[in-house]
């Protein structure tokens, strides 16, 4: 995560700090998608492993995140905003759902929903990083491409568009996990209200 932000940022010519960011982001995100397997498969499965891997996980898509966000190729600020606060938000709303579901000894499996949200997300902001490359490599600077050439402003818009569906989707997600949980914290609260009695 700190490698491909300080390529993102470092002013490197021809938009190659930039692209090579990418690149350390796509592999990051792929790796992802099989740490688990190859864990499951030669059972290496620690505690450690699973701390540790969701940490990484969130350090990297929200790092990347705000590197796509606010580059410049994107001029609505506030809706940047917005939509970095909504990810953001579930993920840490998610986070202290499944703490309380773990102190319980209850393992909340992540949904579809979340699966699916993180896969358009992670597409939305490798093409904005891909944008942002561009923008280096022509030495104008994103409004100046966009609007001589709308061809690549399409690009941009898409990739960004990907990263609100993922917004939503994290919405959506968010209320899934509160639901499984609500089973939990209503026999947590039974359990607290019997003992206040008793007591």
């Amino acid at each position: 995560m700190p490698v491909m932000v300080l390529l993102f940022f470092l002013p490197i010519p021809y938009g190659i700090g930039i692209f090579t960011a990418l690149f350390v982001y796509a592999i990051g995100s792929l790796s992802d998608a099989v740490d688990g397997i190859i864990a499951r498969k030669y059972n290496l499965i620690t505690d450690f492993g699973k701390f540790i891997d969701q940490i990484a996980d969130k350090a990297l898509s929200t790092a990347a995140l705000i590197c796509a966000l606010f580059s410049g190729v994107i001029v609505w600020g506030w809706a940047c905003a917005i939509v970095l606060i909504i990810i953001v938000t579930r993920d840490t709303i998610v986070g202290g759902v499944r703490q309380v579901a773990a102190n319980k000894g209850v393992v909340i499996a992540a949904g579809w929903t979340g699966k699916i949200k993180s896969n358009f997300i992670d597409v939305g902001v490798g093409i904005m990083m891909f944008y942002a490359g561009l923008c280096a490599v022509l030495k104008d600077g994103a409004k100046t491409i966009v609007s001589g050439n709308t061809t690549i402003e399409f690009v941009v818009y898409i990739g960004f568009a990907s990263v609100c569906v993922g917004a939503v989707l994290s919405l959506v997600s968010c209320i899934e996990y509160i639901m499984k949980a609500a089973p939990l914290l209503k026999e947590n609260k039974n359990k607290d209200d019997k003992k206040a009695k008793n007591d």
